[in-house]
């Protein structure tokens, strides 16, 4: 799949782009915030420079069209809100969302809009026939995210992810493409 990297999603008042340096001051200051990596799969930098790597990492990904992250701003003021990926998964046409708010624009709608977004890229664009998404079991906030956006309950995974030496259970919820174009017509 091949998407060009100067695209621009938009919705009535994000625009998501693809991720570069320029990101790595608020990616830095969103992990200060105690708990922020809690749920996620990664560790906090320890300086700005170990952004680095994954960056290349996901541009390079997104030139194989295996995953297309995108960096989440404001659309009129291009501030930074956060983060949000589709990565294909091992089942043929079935992709995984994940995606985090800089702390300072939680609980605003932010990412309820952004999910809304790639839920249409995926499945218009990159022609998904399913789109999942896990959150640790804890985090109420993804989940809401994920049921405004259609996604239901699949199943309970015990032991999802290890954080600090101990594992985290999440829930996976999903949405297919004909549920999805119900609910957006």
């Amino acid at each position: 799949m091949r998407i060009d990297k100067s695209i621009v999603l938009t919705s009535k008042n994000l625009k998501l782009r693809i991720p570069s340096a320029d990101d790595f001051d608020h990616i830095f200051s969103a992990t200060r915030f105690e708990g922020f990596n809690d749920g996620m799969l990664w560790d906090p930098p320890n300086s700005k420079e170990e952004l680095i790597k994954p960056l290349h990492n996901g541009i390079k990904a997104w030139e194989q069209g295996k995953a297309f992250s995108f960096t989440i701003e404001k659309k009129k003021r291009s501030e930074f809100l956060g983060r949000i990926s589709i990565r294909m998964t091992d089942i043929k046409d079935r992709w995984n969302i994940g995606f985090w708010t800089h702390p300072i624009h939680q609980k605003k709608g932010v990412m309820t809009e952004a999910v809304c977004v790639i839920l249409k890229f995926g499945f218009e664009q990159l022609h998904a026939n399913s789109i999942e998404a896990c959150h640790a079991v804890w985090n109420t906030g993804s989940e809401k995210v994920l049921k405004s956006n259609g996604m239901t309950f699949i199943n309970y995974i015990e032991k999802g992810f290890k954080k600090n030496g101990q594992w985290v259970d999440e829930n996976l919820l999903a949405i297919d493409k004909e549920e999805w174009t119900k609910s957006s017509s």
